[in-house]
């Protein structure tokens, strides 16, 4: 909606057609860039809308309040059942469940918001759940990597299934997909500080109780912290759909700052290597840090591309996401040839995971690499960029459904 309204933004009649689409969603939207323009179709805009957000505000935010705590309410007594039914495994349910309860609690939330009257789709959103949650269930227990990758792979899956309710079906709009990798950012922000203020919350409430003696500590962890932090995520999109456009000034802010704190640190960190007798190709330790380094890497391009502002974007910030997917580039390559070498000795669940994650974000790099080069040093507009990043989702949400169902299937649950 957002990239809409920019390549909108002096048509009154597209604008007017935009907004009747989803009136909450444009509101949003258009707080968050109204500030980058100044001419009278935005000045109209901004006073159209303030009454409404107004009324929205005082008129249903009651109502909305009380369809939350709900849907909080139902997710925190799904997460109760370990603690509430002794012969329940906390370890086997957490580890396999709780990601279904946590994304049921955002999709039926994402229904509510949207007044979904299709029972159908609202059915089979049900089956998808009852579907995972049967087959994750009915893996066998014990020490198995295959299965311990498919319960990893889950939540990735289930993004999937909620990136799709979030854009209404119309999973073939690029625009709408990096709306919702936008809309990913806020909320994980927003969640996080929910987390933090939970965290200092339960560091105050355990110290208050020990000095008078009481040991509280289980109890809060099974009652309180688990399901309260289980709830977070839809606690935290109510609260940006009450104060838009808060974590959508904050999102850039970060973006911007830790993008070149970041790329600093890793090109320091590589010359570094260089001169260090660490050897990658037979370190393992070495070798997970490497990939989780990756993948944090390349989060923080997406999220960084996906909160630029096409309007106002500068060459400097192109620049350093540039350079950033080069070095990641460096990074995935010297991954892979461990990765490589490692396999000689004969394929794992885990090595197998590794390789695949590996070659689909060293991909995934490339086409963004090339399209930031066009964007930086031949005048090419930063929407290709998204573009390229927009059209590669597909390919992730592919490989999390073989992780979870190929997968342990083909190396016997090992």
């Amino acid at each position: 909606m957002k990239q809409q309204i920019l390549e909108n933004i002096n048509d009154p009649d597209r604008l007017e057609s935009l907004y009747r689409q989803d009136p909450s969603v444009f509101d949003k939207c258009f707080s968050e860039i109204s500030g980058d323009y100044d001419t009278p179709l935005v000045r109209f805009w901004t006073i159209r809308l303030a009454p409404e957000r107004t009324i929205a505000r005082t008129g249903s935010w009651f109502r909305d309040l009380v369809e939350v705590l709900a849907i909080a309410a139902c997710i925190a007594i799904l997460v109760l059942i370990p603690a509430l039914f002794k012969g329940v495994d906390k370890e086997f349910f957490y580890l396999r469940d709780i990601a279904l309860i946590a994304f049921a609690g955002l999709f039926a939330y994402s229904f509510q918001i949207s007044k979904a009257s299709n029972r159908k789709i609202v059915m089979l959103y049900g089956a998808i759940l009852l579907v995972t949650a049967l087959y994750m269930n009915l893996l066998p227990a014990g020490k198995s990597d295959s299965v311990l990758i498919a319960c990893l792979h889950v939540p990735l899956m289930l993004w999937c299934f909620f990136g799709l309710a979030w854009l209404r079906f119309d999973y073939r709009s690029l625009p709408g997909r990096m709306d919702f990798i936008r809309f990913t950012g806020e909320l994980a922000i927003m969640t996080g500080l929910i987390l933090l203020a939970g965290g200092v919350l339960t560091v105050v409430t355990l110290g208050l109780f020990d000095v008078i003696g009481m040991d509280i500590e289980r109890f809060y962890a099974d009652f309180i912290a688990i399901p309260g932090s289980v709830a977070a995520p839809v606690i935290a999109w109510y609260l940006i759909r009450t104060y838009p456009g808060i974590t959508g000034k904050i999102a850039p802010v970060i973006a911007r700052v830790f993008t070149p704190v970041v790329l600093v640190t890793l090109t320091v960190y590589l010359v570094s290597l260089i001169f260090s007798h660490s050897r990658i190709l037979e370190n393992r330790n070495l070798l997970i840090i490497f990939n989780v380094m990756l993948l944090g890497v390349l989060a923080l391009i997406l999220f960084s591309i996906s909160g630029i502002n096409t309007a106002t974007s500068s060459k400097n910030t192109l620049l350093a996401l540039f350079f950033l997917s080069v070095l990641a580039i460096v990074i995935n390559s010297v991954a892979l040839i461990a990765i490589i070498s490692r396999i000689t000795d004969g394929l794992t669940p885990n090595r197998t995971v590794v390789l695949a994650t590996n070659i689909l974000v060293f991909l995934n790099l490339i086409l963004i690499a090339v399209k930031l080069f066009r964007s930086c040093f031949r005048g090419d507009s930063i929407e290709l960029v998204e573009k390229s990043v927009a059209r590669y989702l597909p390919v992730y949400a592919g490989w999390t459904v073989l992780a979870i169902f190929l997968l342990p299937l083909v190396f016997g649950f090992r």
